[in-house]
């Protein structure tokens, strides 16, 4: 429709607003032409993004012009857990496993973990243990394959089974951390603390030993015996501590604040002959330091 004014034609049709239902099917046309004309840099991009409305349409458009995209499904269904939307997420993770034949089962059984342990984490401390929820997140836990677990989903794991107070899975995968770990002391010393933390002292001191024998450094050593020894006297276990005193004390022989440490100790659990081995070794160590 149109009129005229001043010698000119002027339109006055009022332009029209388009629709959700339109800008979708616009938005899966584009994302149909790219992965017609450059498929990989498509999905390599929409891997990397974060996501968003318009990514998750993106991920949609895509994982319907190419279903058996199965690793991009799990990356959003991934995300959909962050972000607290789990019907969709589980829509996703049920459609890899009806059509995969397995082939996805730990990705699956890990995602589904952490959709669970998401779900957990939002309720207040003071509601979420005991509860069926949490009952159910333990068992999916101590059902994961650990060996399909890349290490960064391994730290993962140690972390979820200690927010849900499971000492022994996350002491467990702690020690299997530090198997193949560069600097395993770290996730012994983990292990030790969790462990003195739950008042269980022996395990503790065993832990700190475990770190004291991966490390070459002196002080460390010292550091990690000293520890193990403050585990076993804090759970009155006098005895151990003096059986592991007498096991390693050649290596502290020239060191008075260790022999000082072990002579107190003796003196503590009562074992007086101990205590005069210490003393009469802290006095040779004066003597060699002052010479007459």
């Amino acid at each position: 429709m149109s009129s005229t004014s001043y010698g000119y034609n002027v339109r006055t049709e009022r332009l029209r607003v388009v629709g959700l239902l339109e800008l979708f099917a616009f938005l899966i046309l584009i994302a149909v032409v790219c992965w017609m004309v450059f498929p990989r840099d498509l999905s390599s991009s929409l891997r990397s993004a974060r996501l968003d409305a318009v990514t998750f349409s993106y991920m949609q458009a895509w994982l319907k012009a190419k279903p058996d995209d199965h690793e991009l499904r799990l990356l959003m269904a991934r995300e959909l857990i962050l972000q607290g939307d789990f019907v969709e997420a589980d829509n996703q993770l049920s459609y890899v496993a009806r059509v995969s034949n397995g082939r996805y089962d730990s990705q699956i059984a890990w995602l589904e973990l952490r959709r669970e342990f998401t779900r957990l984490m939002a309720i207040t401390p003071d509601n979420r243990f005991g509860t069926m929820l949490q009952h159910d997140t333990l068992a999916q836990l101590r059902s994961i394959d650990w060996g399909a677990l890349n290490n960064e989903k391994r730290m993962a794991f140690a972390d979820m089974a200690l927010a849900l107070g499971d000492v022994d899975q996350a002491v467990q995968a702690f020690t299997r951390l530090a198997d193949n770990a560069a600097n395993p002391s770290r996730w012994y010393v983990k292990s030790a603390k969790v462990l003195l933390a739950h008042g269980r002292y022996s395990e503790s001191a065993d832990a700190y030993i475990a770190a004291m024998d991966s490390r070459g450094n002196y002080q460390v050593r010292k550091r990690y015996f000293l520890a193990a020894l403050d585990a076993l006297q804090a759970g009155s276990l006098h005895r151990k501590a003096m059986r592991l005193a007498g096991a390693r004390e050649r290596s502290f022989y020239n060191d008075k604040d260790v022999l000082y440490r072990l002579m107190t100790l003796a003196q503590a659990g009562g074992n007086m002959a101990a205590a005069e081995h210490y003393a009469v070794l802290l006095l040779r160590l004066a003597d060699i330091e002052e010479p007459g």
